[in-house]
């Protein structure tokens, strides 16, 4: 991998891969819900949206029209730490597609009748969103265990906070959050280094940095439990705790307990709660990590009938681990973490995801066979210590969405 910086800040990270016939490419971008106010909440999603709405040049019709013509493929996600817009296309189409996507992010038209239309789509988005009630559970988990931070605030932001978001808003947003100095232009594939850097530089290259901007985002984590009761045919529930922030050393032997107790089908909680008493059709651990902290997440849906007794055998499982992780387990997992690595890397969109995130985030990439090697030099003694250390019950929080619980269901919990 290559990196070049150029004078106004922008990072242009280039892998190139000969055997291949694609491009994968894309901007990261330090514009997320966590650098958001309360009363702004939402307005880095809603710029990403309004990308998509053209440029003074191109209608969003003509945009969509241009990469279809070139068999071409584009989307965009906003996260609570940065967007992404990426893309991916046939090598001879490259300088169309980066054309396009670029554009796009560089100068969106920012028409008030499109802002009045998208801010109906979002709320639409929101609407979905609520009609889940697998992600509402985790949303009222990170609005109370984050409430105060801004890392607790839903990235699609809330239908008043929408209603003030404006021209002026998303402006200043491009402004101050879209300067070339918190942008990285990540390609992998077959390509020309120098057709890459001439591109960055036509869209990107004559940008002034913006203003000098603290991104306090502190991270502090409250213990807490919340109920939504709703008539539903089934119990969801989310339970957590703190976890590691995404710079932490023990990062990976987190990721190797994660496998052990949820994260694969041969898990302790796979296999007690699916194989051996049929409480859950599916069970699963995480690990989000973030700057400045993360969670450790277990999230299931059960009969309401079984709801205290699922979340028994949980606890008693992760005071189970505390204990030691066996040999077997260990191994299994540590195969499971490399195979899934390398086989995710094989993949230009995965490699250019993992360029641009870590260069933008962290400020460094490491290499594939690094990344190898610090999985390998894990140790099960490190393992060992991260469950003593991340499954403190004395700190666990819980979210519900479903139909009432008796109070014993609490008192299973440790009364939260």
């Amino acid at each position: 991998m290559e990196k070049v910086t150029f004078p106004n800040g922008l990072r242009v990270l280039m892998e190139k891969q000969d055997h291949v016939r694609s491009v994968s490419f894309g901007f990261w971008i330090k514009s997320g819900s966590a650098y958001e106010t309360a009363a702004e909440n939402g307005v880095s999603h809603f710029m990403e949206h309004m990308a998509f709405k053209g440029t003074a040049e191109k209608s969003a019709r003509q945009i969509a029209e241009e990469m279809d013509a070139i068999g071409g493929q584009m989307n965009a996600y906003t996260a609570k730490e940065y967007t992404c817009y990426y893309g991916r296309t046939l090598t001879e189409h490259l300088e169309k597609a980066f054309s396009v996507l670029a554009g796009m992010v560089t100068k969106p038209k920012l028409d008030p009748g499109d802002i009045q239309t998208e801010k109906s789509v979002i709320m639409e988005e929101i609407s979905m969103t609520e009609d889940m009630p697998e992600d509402r559970v985790v949303e009222n988990q990170y609005a109370k265990v984050w409430r105060k931070s801004s890392y607790g605030r839903p990235i699609l932001g809330t239908r008043e906070s929408l209603r003030r978001i404006g021209r002026g808003e998303l402006r200043r947003v491009l402004k101050r959050r879209y300067s070339p100095d918190r942008v990285v232009v990540a390609v992998c594939g077959n390509f020309q280094k120098e057709q890459v850097l001439e591109l960055a530089r036509r869209f990107f290259g004559d940008q002034r940095k913006g203003p000098a901007l603290v991104d306090d985002c502190r991270m502090v984590y409250t213990r807490s439990c919340v109920l939504q009761e709703e008539d539903q045919e089934q119990t969801h529930i989310c339970l957590c705790l703190p976890g590691l922030d995404s710079l932490s050393p023990q990062l990976q032997p987190l990721n190797l307990l994660n496998l052990i107790t949820g994260g694969s089908t041969s898990s302790r909680l796979f296999q007690r709660l699916r194989e051996e008493l049929g409480l859950a059709y599916s069970v699963d651990s995480g690990t989000t990590a973030y700057l400045s902290g993360g969670l450790f997440e277990i999230q299931t849906a059960v009969n309401p009938e079984t709801a205290e007794r699922t979340v028994e055998e949980i606890l008693k499982t992760l005071e189970e681990l505390k204990k030691g992780v066996s040999p077997t387990e260990f191994s299994r997992a540590r195969e499971q973490l490399k195979a899934g690595l390398v086989m995710g890397m094989e993949s230009t969109s995965s490699r250019v995801g993992h360029m641009g995130r870590n260069e933008l985030l962290k400020g460094r990439v490491l290499a594939e066979d690094e990344l190898l090697a610090r999985i390998n030099s894990v140790t099960i003694e490190e393992v060992d210590q991260v469950a003593n250390r991340i499954f403190d019950l004395s700190r666990l929080s819980v979210s519900v969405v479903g139909p009432k619980l008796n109070p014993s269901f609490y008192e299973a919990i440790g009364g939260v």
